[in-house]
C-alpha cells in the first residue's frame, strides 16, 4: 500500500487551517499544520514532505522568509513542491515566490474547495 502523502500546511489562520485540513484529510493527505513561520521553517527542514503550502503574511517570519531560508540550504531539505496560498493577488509578490523558489502560487478567494486537490495534484504530478 502507497504511504500517505504528507502536507504541510503553513498558515496563520484557525479558520483557513481547519477548512483545509479537513478537504485535505478527506482527500488522504495527512495534513501537518504550522501557524507562524517559524514553526512552518523548523518543520519544513525535518523534510519528507509531499508538498508545502505556504501563506505570504505570516507571523513570526513571513512566507517570503520562509523560501528564502530554504533555498538558501544546501543541499536542499527533501520536501516535495512549495505552493504559495495567499489572498495576495500581486504579480511582483508572485514573482519574487517563484524566484525564492516557490513552484505555484495560488489565490485563495479563486479556488473552490471542490478544485483545490485537483489544482494540488497537478503539481505532484510528474
Amino acid at each position: 500500500m502507497e504511504p500517505k502523502k504528507r502536507i504541510l500546511l503553513i498558515e496563520d489562520d484557525p479558520n483557513t487551517q481547519a477548512l483545509y485540513s479537513e478537504v485535505l484529510q478527506g482527500s488522504g493527505f495527512e495534513v501537518k499544520v504550522a501557524s507562524d513561520g517559524e514553526e512552518g521553517l523548523a518543520e519544513a527542514r525535518k523534510g519528507g514532505f509531499t508538498l508545502i503550502l505556504l501563506d505570504i503574511m505570516l507571523p513570526k517570519l513571513d512566507g517570503l522568509g520562509v523560501l528564502t531560508a530554504l533555498k538558501a540550504e544546501s543541499p536542499a531539505t527533501p520536501n516535495g513542491p512549495i505552493i504559495v496560498l495567499t489572498n495576495l493577488s500581486d504579480e511582483v509578490l508572485s514573482k519574487q515566490a517563484i524566484d525564492s523558489g516557490a513552484k505555484g502560487y495560488l489565490i485563495k478567494s479563486d479556488i473552490h474547495t471542490g478544485d483545490f486537490v485537483s489544482k494540488l495534484n497537478a503539481f505532484l504530478t510528474p
